[in-house]
């Protein structure tokens, strides 16, 4: 139920509303989601909520849009395990549009780097000296 007085953003409300159905198994793998006109309708918003709200879940890659058709839940990938040498590091970033392109990747999903080298940022561990 979308509150207007909980300080959550309407299109977070509705984007939680539908991940929440996509998590539960409600909307499945490959389904499509309501038109935006029904989403609009079924939570009391306007269809820039709506609009915001999908973009919110591709962003998580949690659905797929195509201009001019409903989206759709995406498939859920197996997970691949990867063994690491010792002194390897694993980064985690966006791709480029010339990564996406080049593997098929979908909106929201990050690009593993595995290295020996770390960029200056990720050279330090934090923690709390034992007590």
């Amino acid at each position: 139920m979308i509150s207007r007085s909980s300080g959550l953003s309407l299109y977070r409300q509705v984007a939680d509303a539908i991940r929440q159905q996509i998590i539960s198994g409600e909307l499945a793998p490959g389904s499509l989601l309501p038109s935006e006109k029904y989403l609009a309708e079924e939570h009391d918003v306007g269809r820039d909520t709506i609009r915001d709200a999908m973009a919110h879940l591709r962003g998580e890659g949690l659905i797929e849009s195509k201009r001019g058709y409903r989206s759709r839940v995406r498939a859920v990938v197996p997970r691949e395990r990867i063994w690491l040498h010792p002194g390897e590091i694993v980064t985690a970033r966006m791709p480029t549009p010339a990564e996406k392109k080049e593997h098929g990747m979908n909106e929201g999903v990050p690009v593993l780097v595995v290295g020996e080298q770390a960029y200056p940022a990720d050279r330090f561990e934090f923690g709390r000296e034992p007590e």
